[in-house]
């Protein structure tokens, strides 16, 4: 895994020496060019020197060049100095060098500065057209003046040595200031870092966003978020195990009991007396067990499996499924809703939300009452009531009935105070609105959801 400081540093430090490798390339060049443009100027004030000690004498072409002339004309005592003068219609040699290399091209109004081997030395060479007036019709001459490269090489070489050496301490300098500004850009997060090393394993609190810096925030937000989910499922999980904890041990400590009893029983109608009390504890733990596990389940920060559903078949058939224990108490439990009525939500949730209502109403209805469920849609909403005509619930008491193991003074039903608090959770999953009304008969109890609106179907 690559370290953020050796990549910063990377990115920072490469393209910085590749710069650097650009910037001495581009000034060898330029170097080399002001170089040839200093020397170059030199040798042409060479050869215009020399043009001006020409002259035509009776008829002769004279050039009246001493050698402490020539010798002035040098720039550097390390290079070699060569030039010729001859005509330039025919070539003809006057004095120099005769064998000095003659230009490529023809001479023009303009002085030609090019390259040429002579002697087995590179040279740099001017040449220019002359014109010298004499006795009869002026005559025009080509003038070369030549220098072996030593000195210009030589200063070339100078130049980018002391701008290389230059550069390469900037470069360090630049590298140190590179890696002190990255260890403390960095700082912040190896601060963040020990500060989550030495944290317990059970903290699962917000990282603090204000002591990183801005770019970090993202990451650091997107972590709060993961670290609340996971705090979420760890509160699920220990209210899970508190809520069974609280539950079981009554009805297994009954359980057991019972059955200690039974075994004590010879008579055959005190055993079966036993045995169905046994049974009927059994059916009421196992219907803690599966409001525990419900509650469980629509804990928040669990993910929902969300579908298209219709609430109205979805409602029928829990309610036909609560018809034997509505029997048993000998209470008339309906149904009204005929058109589909569309929802999303998880089916499992939403089918435990029925169910732990209608039970919940037979539940506290007395015998021979009567239970209602009604589906129906208004404005793009749906909406689900469930009315009984049981003894109600005081108003005072209604904001606390969905907390858990809350159980009204009034009640004398037999229940775990867990039905409505899986409601509410459900509900709170899938935004649904519940509020809990009087009958409008003046008795009993309208328990109404009202879903969020439906996007209409797609053509």
């Amino acid at each position: 895994m690559t370290r953020l400081r050796d990549l910063l540093l990377r990115w920072l430090l490469v393209p910085t020496l590749a710069l650097w490798l650009i910037s001495a390339t581009v000034g060898y060049l330029r170097s080399l060019a002001l170089a040839h443009e200093a020397y170059d100027r030199t040798l042409l004030g060479s050869a215009l020197v020399i043009g001006e000690r020409l002259s035509v004498q009776s008829g002769q072409i004279v050039v009246d060049l001493p050698y402490a002339a020539l010798a002035m004309l040098r720039t550097d005592t390390q290079d070699s100095i060569f030039y010729r003068v001859a005509t330039l219609a025919d070539g003809r040699h006057i004095t120099g060098y005769a064998d000095l290399p003659p230009p490529s091209t023809p001479l023009g109004s303009e002085p030609l500065f090019y390259d040429a081997t002579y002697k087995g030395q590179h040279i740099r060479v001017v040449a220019l057209a002359w014109s010298v007036v004499g006795d009869s019709q002026p005559q025009t001459l080509t003038v070369q003046v030549a220098e072996t490269m030593d000195a210009r090489r030589q200063l070339t070489r100078r130049i980018v040595s002391e701008s290389a050496v230059m550069q390469l301490l900037l470069i360090a300098a630049a590298a140190g200031l590179i890696g002190l500004g990255v260890r403390r850009g960095l700082a912040p997060l190896k601060r963040l870092r020990d500060d989550v090393r030495a944290r317990d394993a059970n903290d699962l609190t917000s990282i603090d966003t204000h002591r990183v810096p801005r770019e970090v925030v993202p990451l650091i937000n997107a972590i709060n978020v993961h670290t609340e989910r996971q705090r979420q499922l760890s509160d699920a999980q220990a209210r899970f195990i508190a809520n069974a904890s609280h539950q079981l041990k009554t009805p297994l400590t009954v359980l057991r009991a019972q059955v200690d009893h039974a075994l004590q029983q010879n008579d055959h109608e005190a055993m079966r007396t036993v045995v169905q009390s046994v049974h009927q504890s059994t059916q009421a733990t196992q219907r803690v067990m599966n409001q525990l596990l419900s509650l469980a389940r629509s804990e928040p920060g669990r993910p929902l499996d969300i579908e298209a559903l219709d609430l109205t078949a979805l409602a029928r058939e829990q309610t036909f499924d609560m018809l034997a224990l509505a029997r048993a108490k000998s209470i008339d439990l309906g149904f009204e809703g005929e058109l589909p009525v569309p929802v999303r939500g998880e089916p499992v949730l939403l089918r435990e939300l029925v169910n732990n209502l209608v039970h919940n109403a037979i539940s506290y209805t007395p015998p021979g009452g009567h239970v209602t469920v009604r589906v129906s849609q208004c404005d793009g909403r749906a909406h689900l009531g469930v009315i009984d005509n049981g003894p109600g619930i005081p108003p005072e008491e209604r904001p606390r009935v969905f907390e858990r193991f809350y159980r009204g003074a009034a009640t004398s039903a037999h229940g775990t105070g867990l039905g409505l608090a899986i409601v509410k959770e459900i509900c709170d999953r899938h935004q649904i609105e519940i509020t809990i009304v009087d009958d409008p008969s003046g008795k009993g109890l309208s328990i109404q959801l009202i879903w969020p609106p439906t996007d209409p179907p797609h053509a």
